[in-house]
């Protein structure tokens, strides 16, 4: 691995970087998003900043800008928790990933360079990040775990226990929605750097990984962390040595470090 990165040392500078970044933190803002229970919204969000790259591709727009500000609008509609039993909030997130899905392919179709820039959103072309990128998602992704760390009582009375935190004085409807309005911000500006597939992976995989070995939230996030951290290593280590596209190589090594997991977790 070592004489790789001697012979490709842009991989160092760049690619590397970025991909551990976003692994990082959307690792840990996936441990709640998985013990929240709605690991659909995740994708749900990726698809709505999909769709805004679509329409800014169409119009000539900024694609970061108007990705954003959709995600933004689709974090206000899946926080909505509806008390009738008849649209609740993951009949929300199924819809608006539904319909953003079919925007965005309407979209692209309309588009003449949409193809080959959709194409990246999804699969991600990690290797040809900037530097700027690379410290605006980090100090963006500092800023979303520091909130997370600060305010952790909160979002878990909020999603967990919303009758004790309501009682307590938490507006568990305002926490909700400043858990996702985070969730969204990072995702809009991960998929950015790494594409859609593998910024759903990252916040899914690492997340259940960890979740096979600990019930403590600090070990979970870090088990979480050092999971993706290894995935992206070795995963974009395999995709350069072999000539293979970056974000679904990492997500491969993901779903193997997630499944060796799994059955040490069985003899425990």
């Amino acid at each position: 691995m070592l004489s790789l990165l001697k012979d490709y040392p842009f991989i160092l500078h760049g690619p590397l970087q970025a991909a551990l970044v976003v692994g990082a933190v959307c690792a840990f803002l996936g441990v709640h998003v998985v013990l929240r229970r709605v690991v659909f919204v995740g994708a749900a969000l990726a698809q709505v900043s999909s769709a805004g790259v679509g329409l800014a591709l169409l119009t000539g727009s900024n694609p970061s800008l108007l990705s954003l500000l959709l995600t933004l609008v689709g974090v206000a509609a899946f926080s909505v928790k509806s008390k009738d039993k008849r649209t609740t909030q993951e009949s929300f997130i199924g819809i608006g990933y539904a319909v953003a899905s079919a925007v965005a392919v309407l979209f692209v179709a309309k588009s003449a360079q949409g193809e080959g820039h959709m194409l990246d959103v999804l699969s991600g072309n990690i290797l040809t990040v900037s530097a700027s990128e690379i410290w605006q998602m980090g100090i963006i992704g500092l800023i979303a775990i520091g909130l997370h760390m600060l305010f952790q009582k909160q979002f878990l009375y909020s999603a967990f226990d919303p009758e004790t935190a309501q009682s307590s004085g938490v507006k568990a409807g305002r926490w909700d929605l400043f858990f996702f309005l985070i969730l969204g911000i990072v995702i809009a500006m991960s998929i950015k750097l790494a594409g859609t597939l593998l910024v759903f992976a990252f916040l899914v995989l690492p997340a259940v990984t960890a979740l096979l070995f600990s019930q403590r939230l600090g070990k979970i996030h870090a088990i979480a962390v050092g999971s993706a951290v290894v995935a992206t290593v070795l995963g974009l280590y395999a995709s350069v040595k072999f000539d293979m596209p970056s974000g679904p190589t990492i997500v491969a090594f993901s779903f193997a470090i997630f499944a060796v997991a799994w059955v040490i977790s069985r003899f425990r």
